[in-house]
């Protein structure tokens, strides 16, 4: 079989949509995903993410099932084995089911749709990729949100009481640091007096999508996302700000973005955040006139040194210039605390 059947040159740089699509579908707090293909594809997709999350020190493991397709089922197709599978995530009792073709399935023709239908006490999301013949990781992520989003407007929204709704959508699920930039934001949006109320759909349990129809401002982890949700079932005109908050001035400008889009003064909000960064600074004062070299030298670093008083320059001491960039002022203090271990 061709891994690259169009003339489209379907991307393989980074990894097929399979394992994409895991990233997010095994992120649902109360959910179970189905890799319908054979052992050896779920085997494979599997260990790497499972390998990613045993760094992580109390990582919660997800449920994952594979039907195991073999030539049986290539020859006679797999659609059998699919509701197998499905009745076995049901016993289990989970908010909702995700079920992932890989590129066998997709080759045979499986209709992973028609059997999903046949479940009706728990909501089951088909995530529509497969495997390399879907494209790369990151068409595989995002199919898996849009089709967690389609869920979500069929969904009843949680009483949360009142005040905005903010969600949280794409945060990357692989990353060693996700809980820690969630969490720097919630300390954020807690200086406007707000709060997350969804993390979209990061360990987050799956009654909760129900919020997204109504969400009253979407954070978006990175400026790319911004397409996918274009296509999320959210009110017109919802705000939305287009990436993390990275670097002093982008952290600053976070607040002021929210404060604008949810009609709230920010100017106190940002005037404390100032004062903190400052504090920050000065913990790490002893880094003043330290010559250092930055990788690509993005505009956020230049300017976290420059507010250091170092001296950038290509005969400096390399520093990490970590990508994704770190998360607010607490990711901004993690990057120093290596800076100074590297000098």
């Amino acid at each position: 079989m061709s891994s690259n059947p169009s003339p489209s040159s379907t991307p393989r740089s980074d990894g097929c949509t399979l394992a994409g699509a895991l990233s997010v579908a095994s992120a649902v707090a109360d959910g179970v995903t189905i890799v319908h293909g054979p052992s050896g594809c779920s085997h494979h997709h599997v260990s790497l993410l499972l390998t990613s999350l045993l760094d992580r020190p109390g990582a919660r493991l997800p449920v994952l099932l594979s039907d195991d397709l073999g030539e049986r089922e290539v020859i006679f197709g797999g659609e059998d084995a699919l509701a197998l599978a499905l009745d076995e995530a049901v016993a289990r009792s989970p908010g909702s089911i995700a079920v992932l073709p890989t590129c066998v399935s997709e080759a045979i023709g499986d209709d992973c749709a028609a059997v999903a239908e046949r479940v009706r006490s728990v909501p089951v999301v088909v995530v529509p990729v497969g495997g390399f013949l879907g494209g790369g990781f990151y068409e595989g992520e995002r199919a898996a949100l849009a089709a967690y989003a389609e869920l979500s407007a069929r969904l009843p929204a949680p009483d949360t009481g009142e005040g905005p709704v903010i969600a949280l959508v794409g945060e990357k699920n692989l990353e060693y640091e996700a809980d820690c930039h969630a969490a720097e934001i919630g300390r954020l949006l807690g200086l406007l007096d707000l709060g997350v109320g969804l993390r979209f759909v990061r360990e987050a349990p799956t009654a909760s999508f129900g919020l997204l129809p109504r969400a009253d401002l979407l954070v978006l982890r990175e400026p790319g996302m911004g397409g996918i949700a274009d296509c999320f079932p959210v009110r017109p005109r919802t705000p939305r700000i287009h990436g993390f908050p990275v670097g002093l001035s982008g952290t600053l400008a976070f607040l002021e973005r929210c404060g604008a889009a949810l009609g709230r003064d920010a100017a106190g909000a940002v005037e404390d955040e100032a004062g903190h960064q400052e504090a920050v600074l000065a913990r790490f004062g002893g880094l003043a006139g330290a010559r250092v070299s930055l990788s690509g030298a993005p505009r956020w670093a230049v300017e976290l040194a420059d507010a250091l008083g170092m001296v950038v320059s290509p005969a400096g001491v390399p520093v990490p210039v970590p990508e994704p960039a770190p998360v607010g002022t607490a990711g901004v203090a993690r990057l120093l605390a290596r800076w100074g271990r590297s000098l």
